[in-house]
């Protein structure tokens, strides 16, 4: 019963993934069925009831919302924690428990990134109070390749609010090392230092140089993935102020620019030999982008 309810949670994942890679066009639809999974999770079994003022809580808590919008896992979040193998759980269960869990959390990382591309900031900063648990507890799971982007993302929120004190809890919470050499953390953790230095040139000389490098990513991945696409859809994308700023990138980049459309030229030398995740790679680094730009 347990397999047979995960296997449809995963297949209804699998269809928030292709709306998530499709972008604004399907954001509805994700959102829609974002919420479904939200709810469908609390029947998992690696999830079990927590203690509040020595009560134990339901697992039904969200059961009997509404409506899909109504259920806020954030709430059941405070009572509902992953699965402590405390009973010594046969080999089966432990299998099914490992699954649970990698879906869950990566339905929780899907729905954080969703929520920065709606600019939704605080669900977005429901999802990380999740995330953290199978962050720092689940230690079963393999090390997710979102979680310093997303940790990332969390600090850069907390700078651009000003809680400043916040900022400094959740970077403690990362490994020394890590804050010096991972990309996702080593960001936050200078501009902080560069704002509380009063450097505010450094700021915003770091994030003009930031912006152009996140703005030649999105270029190298819009040409290798597309063979044409709207002139004004690229415009956002690359976060340019004007049509005459585009034109001069267009220029720049050796492209084409035919009256609404941009022709990559490089698309005709060389076709991809496999179908990369373009819309994922460029939203989630745009919207790395977007936030950054957020503190100043």
């Amino acid at each position: 019963m347990a397999a047979a309810h995960l296997a449809s949670v995963v297949s209804l994942f699998d269809q928030l993934k292709k709306c998530y890679d499709a972008g604004e066009t399907k954001a509805d639809e994700a959102i829609a069925m974002l919420a479904k999974l939200k709810i469908a999770m609390l029947s998992f079994t690696s999830l079990v009831s927590g203690q509040s003022g020595g009560h134990t809580k339901p697992r039904t808590l969200c059961e009997s919302a509404a409506s899909a919008d109504a259920c806020d896992v954030c709430a059941c979040a405070r009572y509902v924690q992953p699965h402590a193998m405390a009973a010594a759980p046969s080999p089966v269960d432990r299998v099914l428990v490992h699954e649970e869990l990698l879906v869950a959390r990566e339905i929780l990382e899907h729905g954080a990134l969703l929520s920065i591309r709606q600019m939704d900031i605080p669900a977005f900063e429901r999802y990380v109070a999740q995330l953290k648990v199978y962050y720092s507890d689940a230690s079963i799971l393999t090390p997710s390749q979102r979680q310093f982007p997303i940790l990332g993302l969390n600090l850069l929120r907390l700078l651009a609010q000003n809680r400043i004190a916040e900022f400094h809890t959740e970077l403690e919470l990362i490994p020394t090392e890590l804050q010096h050499a991972n990309i996702y953390i080593k960001y936050p953790a200078q501009l902080e230092q560069h704002i509380m230095e009063g450097s505010y040139h450094k700021v915003l000389y770091f994030m003009d140089m930031l912006v152009d490098t996140v703005r030649e990513e999105i270029a190298e991945c819009s040409e290798k993935a597309y063979t044409s696409i709207a002139a004004s859809e690229l415009q956002s994308m690359l976060m340019l102020t004007s049509g005459e700023a585009l034109a001069e990138f267009v220029e720049q980049r050796g492209w084409r620019l035919d009256g609404k459309t941009v022709a990559f030229s490089k698309a005709e030398e060389e076709q991809p030999t496999q179908k990369l995740p373009s819309a994922q790679l460029i939203q989630e680094t745009l919207s790395y982008a977007k936030e950054l730009e957020r503190i100043v």
